[in-house]
């Protein structure tokens, strides 16, 4: 059931044990809006829990209240759980079962292609992050009290590292009003930017070195192509989490309309990423496998071998170049 943060609310102040769950692979967004709404919540006084299947990289996990991120699951049932920035209960790993088993399931979200899979789903489709309608919520929380700095803190990187430091075109007049009221809240905003956005560690310039200078273009420069695999990681001491953001750089090269990236992960399954102007829909063609995103920022996962999966990416992006 589509609803708004009123009900959300609702739900929180009637329930006494919670959980909050952050996507797979986490990026800042799925992990500064769920943290932000676990300690939010945890602060009126209700038994929260906060989980995520996979460890945070290595920058994420210096946010504040990271360490609390559960990997396991519990048998226990949950009175409610919800679900942070994640368009499809499958995206959860197998903390989808928390989800299933809870006596009421939400979910807080900012994904077009959302697939309304809880009991109640509050989601803001296209914002430039689920930071937003988190924001939202948690103003509902606080009432008339300031919200805390750790907490706009969480919520600004969520906003940062979601819209490409509001280069993207989802960035609208709210984005900014809403990151204008945490940065009023003591938030350093151009701290986060540099740490998250700019500064990368020698190992990461490595990895994005190494990748980069194996980039393929096609269809006349339209297509630009990279991929990560395990020998990658293991020159350069790096690991998928540390992908993040490289994709951009092809996608910046004049002429090109989509990139890809495709990331070995484990058992025949490969990572896909895409990044598109508006010559081409990211959403659809990550759906054509099973996921999805935003016009310009989505991904999926497919099994095969590299030869396959490379063939299948390359493909659907001819097909749906316009």
């Amino acid at each position: 059931m589509i609803c708004g943060e009123e009900k959300i609310y609702q739900l929180i102040i009637r329930a006494k044990k919670i959980a909050i769950i952050c996507h797979a692979n986490p990026d800042g967004d799925t992990l500064g809006s769920g943290l932000a709404l676990y300690n939010a919540i945890k602060r009126t006084g209700r038994s929260t829990d906060v989980f995520c299947a996979d460890k945070p990289g290595t920058k994420l996990s210096t946010l504040y209240s990271a360490e609390e991120l559960r990997q396991d699951i519990p048998k226990e049932r949950y009175e409610l759980a919800i679900a942070v920035d994640c368009s499809d209960i499958n995206l959860l790993a197998g903390h989808a079962n928390i989800l299933r088993r809870a006596r009421i399931s939400a979910c807080v979200d900012h994904h077009v292609s959302n697939n309304d899979y809880a009991d109640y789903t509050y989601v803001e489709r296209g914002v430039a992050a689920a930071a937003q309608p988190v924001f939202k919520l948690i103003k509902h929380i606080y009432a008339s009290k300031p919200i805390d700095s750790d907490i706009a803190g969480l919520l600004y990187t969520a906003l940062v590292t979601d819209s490409g430091a509001f280069g993207f075109s989802s960035v609208t007049g709210e984005t900014m009003r809403i990151a204008g009221e945490l940065l009023d809240l003591g938030v350093q905003g151009h701290k986060i930017v540099e740490y998250f956005m700019q500064d990368v560690t020698p190992a990461v310039f490595a990895l994005k070195t190494r990748v980069l200078s194996k980039a393929e273009f096609f269809e006349g420069g339209s297509i630009g192509y990279i991929h990560f695999n395990a020998e990658d990681f293991e020159e350069t001491g790096t690991s998928i989490s540390d992908t993040t953001g490289i994709i951009n750089s092809i996608r910046q090269v004049e002429g090109v309309h989509i990139a890809a990236s495709v990331t070995i992960a484990s058992g025949g399954e490969y990572k896909v990423s895409f990044r598109t102007d508006e010559r081409a829909d990211a959403n659809r063609i990550a759906s054509v496998f099973g996921g999805g995103g935003h016009a310009r920022a989505a991904g999926c996962r497919i099994f095969g071998s590299y030869e396959e999966v490379k063939e299948k990416v390359l493909k659907v992006c001819r097909d749906y170049l316009e």
